[in-house]
């Protein structure tokens, strides 16, 4: 018995530790505040513990995963608190963002709408094929090409409005 409770909490440890980093850039993604990202990520992984059972493979976890944490930043969008609440970084610090590899780009990805922006993020951002982004977000193949296109034209009229100002 004992071994069970501790090969559980090194699944749940090592899917921490190798998935927390791309579930909290989703939920920012969507949530678009770094505090609520967080507590999205802390759902999620609290969701994975209750539901370790349910885990197939490493493949599948990844998938649950992300399924997860977009349903929950979404909920989270949806809320009366996050509709009544405002972030004191918010008031203290109009537009601060997380740091990123490439600050400028992620931000812009970040301006758009969490329709474009959660498509764009997961399939330039976490190399995913349409078909997994599809299942992921619940929606068509198709859906997920046309959000990509929508998005690239989004993005792309941002950052030729962002040189225009260079």
């Amino acid at each position: 018995m004992m071994n069970e409770l501790i090969s559980a909490d090194d699944f749940i440890a090592k899917a921490v530790n190798e998935y927390s980093d791309t579930i909290y850039r989703v939920a920012l993604n969507i949530t678009k505040n770094k505090d609520d990202a967080f507590d999205v990520c802390q759902e999620v992984f609290v969701r994975l513990i209750k539901s370790k059972h349910k885990i197939k493979n490493g493949e599948h976890l990844k998938a649950w995963l992300l399924r997860v944490a977009v349903n929950c930043a979404k909920s989270f969008k949806t809320s009366a608190y996050a509709r009544y609440c405002v972030s004191l970084d918010d008031i203290v610090e109009q537009g601060v963002t997380d740091r990123t590899t490439d600050t400028t780009m992620f931000e812009s990805v970040m301006s758009l709408s969490p329709k474009y922006s959660t498509v764009i993020y997961l399939f330039y951002y976490e190399n995913m094929k349409i078909s997994e982004i599809a299942k992921i977000l619940d929606i068509t193949q198709s859906a997920v090409k046309s959000r990509l296109v929508r998005g690239r034209k989004a993005l792309k009229e941002i950052i030729e409005k962002e040189q225009s100002y260079d």
